[in-house]
Formats: C-alpha cells, structure tokens, sequence
C-alpha cells in the first residue's frame, strides 16, 4: 500500500469513527440552530436562546423540528446558552399532574430531570449553571450544575383529553426562565451549515461545537485520533489542508456513517420490538447514542421513561402500509407503568404521518377505545380504515413505518425485563378497504 493510500484509509476509518461519536453533537447544534431562528417565542417550541417556548397544543405531523415526537403532552422547549451566566428556571407547585422537564447536554446526554418525584409538593426555583460558573446565587434557588454550555430543556406536560387542555396550559405557564446575562448563540449554532450535500460540512460542524463544549474526559483517547483528520479542540476544520484523497475518504466516511447509524436504529435480529433500557444516558456506547439521536432525540432516562422501537411483525417482516396489522395485548398484559403508556406511529422520515383521523398514537388514556369481553386490547394498524370501525384504528401510511411504546414510570416487571410486549401480527396481505 502506498503512503496516499493509506493516509487515504486512515481518513476514511476516522472519519467513520467520528460520525458516530460526533452526530449527536452535530444533531443537537443542528435542532438548536432551527429552534432558535426567530426574533421571539413561538408557540411551535421555538424561541430565542435563553426563553421558553410553551407549544399549547400536542404535535402532529405538521411538526417537524424535532425528530418522533409525542402526541400525549404540551411541549415546552428552551435551548440556553450558559457560558455568560445562569438561567433562573422556577416550578409550579406540583398538581398531581404528570410532567417532567428533561436537561440534555450537547451531547444528547440527559443528564438531570425535574419532576414530582423530584421537586417535591411546593414551587421551586432552581439555577441552571454551566460547568465552570463558580458564584453566588440567588438564597433558595437550587443549583443544577450542567456537563456542557450548551443545554436543551425539553418539557413534558400530560393532558387528558381535549377537555382538560385549558387546565393542563395553565400549569404549563408555570415554567418560567430568566436569564442573568444577555443570550447569545453559541458560535457552532450560528455558524451551523447544512451537510447533507457536502462530507466536510459535517467535519466543520462537529470541529466548532467541540471547541465550544469539549469532549468528556471519558472520550478523550477516542477523540484524539481525530486530529489527524484536522478535528481539534481549537474549532477550525479545514478541507483544503487535506489531500484530495482524504476529502473524498471523509465523504464517503459520511455516506457510511449514516448507513450504519441508520441500520443500527432498527432491531439487528428482526425483532418485532427491541428496548433501549439505557434510555438517554448511554456514556461511551457510541453508536446506541447516535441511534438514539436519530431516530429519538431528546430519549428521558430509563427510569423515567422506556421507549420499545418495533419496525418488523413477528415473522421479521419490515413493517409496511401495504398490509394490515394488529397488536394484541392480552388480558392483564397491558403495558405495566405507574404513569401512562402509548404506541406511537411514524413514517420512515422518522415523523408522525399525516392520516384523515389525525391519530398518531393509542394509549391507556385514548377515549372510545373497545376492550374484548375478557379484557384484551386489539389495536388495528393499517392504511385503510377498518371495517370494525375507527375506535381501535392506529392509521399508518401507504409505505414504510415504524412504532414506539412509550411507557412513562416504568414498573419493576419492565425494567426487570418480565415483562414481554407482543409481537406484531400481520393480519392481512393487503389492507382491508
């Protein structure tokens, strides 16, 4: 092998290797750079850096900022800037209401979660600090020390029904921020650029937001070799100081980046549903963070949340809006969790998908719903409307699809891994007109 060659494989394996590491990072960049382009709060979850933007209504296929969202909760969203300051964050006193407000890190991480379990019965006042901030603050306020500058509030407020929806904003309201300094992007936000056409546009990206929240220490002989591909914690990546052969290796680095994380999203043994029990604190698994990135950024940790992904029926068939489908929970085998549960359903963008019911998920709190006389819970998955009716009905596109079991509070018997979820059944070769 010649020297170019090699310094051309070499470009080629690092660059792998930092796709990986590095697409959380970039995710994050990417999602805040989106959320926070506006002059004030929207009510779509974006707001500028250091606000709140309380979404007042469940998101539905029209919402596509962020990457398999819930159809069962307010939304509240803030993206904070913590190298000049703190963030003043206060509570409601808690209801009796479920919610939680989720900290992740630049790095996916969710690293801090806020809620009744948490809080405790009274308001609260907390400040959000970054990791070097030393001061004074405020008496009373509690401080959340975070691992990165950067930081995504992502909150959670259960609503029951469209009758219940007026009480659920007004305890929505409740959550308020109050920065210390003037906000400010962080450098790699405003300088964020779109990558798809371009392998180096992804390397520039993940160079800028590493030299604004460096990598943990965990991570420091991984990241380390990728200073031969001119990835360094001084934040300037620059193509043109590397041979043609290297760009190209790194091109295609981002091709193959993308099929692995992508592949690796869905069940490597066909599995009808595979459970991430890590949730959103993976550490160093490098790859099941860049899964999760992909296909559920913003994952709370397991202990608040567990998400069960499906994309096969229970012959490991890829799941498609060509045939038709059932998920049967027996009598007594309903998913077992202490706050609620739902199935969710999204198109192969990794969205909610557009249905004329505009039902995006079924769950222990769906009104109208019809049990069997033993108590067993029949949920009818296809394009067609059934001919039993919509009660039941879970519409799902003409193409492919993908589901995920929410199940907030899990019990002993999930976390424990007694528990079971059916499989997914194939009912027809064709959906039922």
């Amino acid at each position: 092998m010649t020297i170019g060659n090699a310094q051309q494989e070499w470009a080629y394996v690092a660059g792998v290797q930092a796709f990986i590491y590095g697409y959380p990072l970039v995710e994050m960049v990417r999602t805040c750079a989106l959320m926070t382009a506006v002059d004030e709060a929207q009510n779509n979850g974006r707001a500028p850096i250091n606000q709140f933007s309380h979404c007042p209504r469940p998101w539905t296929h029209e919402d596509r900022d962020v990457v398999t969202p819930a159809n069962d909760l307010l939304y509240s969203m803030a993206w904070l800037n913590l190298a000049d300051g703190p963030v003043m964050f206060a509570t409601p006193a808690p209801t009796g209401r479920y919610f939680v407000m989720e900290f992740i890190d630049a790095y996916s991480n969710n690293f801090q979660n806020l809620g009744p379990r948490v809080v405790g019965p009274s308001a609260g006042t907390f400040a959000i600090v970054g990791p070097n901030w030393s001061g004074s603050l405020p008496p009373g306020a509690v401080e959340i020390r975070c691992p990165t500058n950067l930081v995504w509030v992502l909150g959670r407020v259960l609503i029951d029904g469209v009758e219940d929806m007026e009480e659920a904003r007004a305890f929505q309201a409740g959550f308020t921020l109050r920065a210390t300094a003037p906000g400010r992007l962080p450098h790699a936000v405003a300088r964020y650029q779109s990558w798809a056409e371009s392998g180096e546009g992804f390397f520039a990206n993940l160079a800028r937001a590493m030299a604004d929240d460096p990598a943990p220490a965990a991570d420091a002989g991984l990241v380390a070799q990728f200073s031969r591909i001119g990835i360094t914690p001084h934040g300037a990546f620059h193509a043109d100081a590397l041979g043609d052969a290297q760009v190209a290796a790194l091109r295609s680095a981002v091709a193959a980046g993308v099929e692995i994380v992508e592949g690796h999203t869905r069940s490597r043994r066909a599995r009808s549903w595979s459970i991430n029990y890590a949730g959103g604190r993976l550490g160093t698994d490098y790859l099941a963070r860049a899964c999760t990135a992909m296909k559920g950024l913003g994952a709370l940790a397991s202990e608040e949340a567990l998400y069960a992904l499906c994309d096969f029926d229970r012959n490991g068939e890829q799941l498609n809006g060509e045939h038709g489908y059932v998920l049967r929970f027996p009598a007594g085998g309903l998913p077992p969790v202490d706050a609620f549960w739902s199935v969710s359903l999204y198109g192969s963008d990794f969205y909610f998908a557009d249905n004329p019911i505009r039902r995006y998920a079924i769950g222990d709190r769906t009104r109208g719903l019809r049990y069997g006389p033993d108590g067993s819970l029949e949920i009818l998955i296809q394009h067609a409307e059934p001919r039993e009716g919509i009660s039941n009905w879970l519409p799902a596109p003409t193409g492919r699809f993908y589901l995920i079991l929410r199940m907030y509070h899990p019990r002993e018997a999930i976390l424990s891994k007694d528990y079971t979820i059916p499989p997914v059944e194939r009912v027809s070769e064709t959906v039922r007109q």
